[in-house]
């Protein structure tokens, strides 16, 4: 009975002292541009995710209007708050006709007083591709060259983990730090190219009260491309009201889901004709 008392009384004065401090929101968001952040969304946040055709730094960009006529990337999600610390969402994804389930959870927030100088949350998608199988033909074997190839459900899903650093460092600047794993249970190539490490670096430069710059740069630790420099990167602009969020922005990756961000090739902005797309992000949340 008295453990009973003492832990009643334990989780009682941690709730009081987690009230008594004020915590700091590095960003405003749950999600940077692509990258997640340590934010859990307030209400019902939907969210439209545009990318147009690719172009590059010649006759394309008039040719093609700015990637406007060109084959457009397209995902919709709706994210649910739980509590402070956790939302859980769902998503679909254009390529791959993916159908994605996702969820955060905040371990730690950045408090004023320092006492917690960073944010720390841990995120997780999984990912089920929905689109028409893939005919490979009866000569089709796995990696081994001795197992035939077969269609399975299972090699529909992917998986997305990150564990999410970020901390604001002025009213303007905040950076995040998020290393990631991501799994593929269908890949072509060695066994080991199932799992791809990435090393995600993002932040956000707040120029006026309703804009600010964004950025984001993933380094691949494996399952690199020989023929480019196969790091994806994001630069734009974030325009906020009181109820939603506008971006614009170009990128070196038409994809819009982490494990395909992270796995596929990107174009190759930095060699002519220097490649990239356009895009953009509407946030709107809910109150119900």
């Amino acid at each position: 009975m008295k453990n009973f008392i003492f832990f009643g009384l334990l989780l009682f004065y941690l709730g009081a002292e987690a009230q008594e401090k004020e915590y700091i929101n590095a960003f405003k968001n749950k999600q940077l541009i692509n990258a997640q952040t340590a934010i859990v969304p307030e209400g019902f946040d939907f969210n439209i995710m545009y990318r147009f055709g690719k172009i590059g730094l010649d006759d394309r960009i008039y040719k093609d209007f700015l990637g406007f006529d060109g084959t457009a990337n397209i995902r919709f999600s709706l994210s649910y708050k739980i509590n402070d610390r956790l939302y859980i969402g769902v998503g679909r994804t254009k390529i791959g006709k993916t159908i994605d389930i996702e969820g955060k959870y905040v371990l730690l927030r950045q408090t004023t007083d320092n006492s917690s100088p960073l944010s720390i949350a841990i995120f997780n998608n999984t990912g089920i591709n929905t689109g028409p199988y893939s005919d490979y033909g009866p000569n089709a074997f796995f990696s081994d060259s001795i197992t035939p190839f077969e269609n399975k459900f299972s090699h529909r899903i992917n998986y997305t983990t990150e564990l999410i650093l970020s901390k604001k460092f002025s009213d303007k600047l905040s950076l995040q730090l998020s290393p990631t794993i991501v799994y593929k249970n269908l890949v072509f190539g060695l066994e080991e190219d199932h799992f791809t490490f990435v090393l995600p670096f993002s932040g956000r430069f707040q120029y006026s009260f309703g804009s600010a710059i964004l950025f984001e740069y993933a380094h691949k630790l494996n399952n690199r491309s020989v023929s480019a420099l196969d790091n994806p990167f994001t630069l734009g602009i974030a325009f906020g009201t009181a109820g939603h969020v506008f971006q614009v922005f170009m990128s070196n990756s038409y994809y819009l889901r982490e494990a395909n961000i992270y796995t596929q090739e990107p174009y190759d902005f930095l060699s002519a004709p220097n490649e990239f797309v356009l895009g953009f992000n509407i946030r709107r949340v809910w109150w119900f």
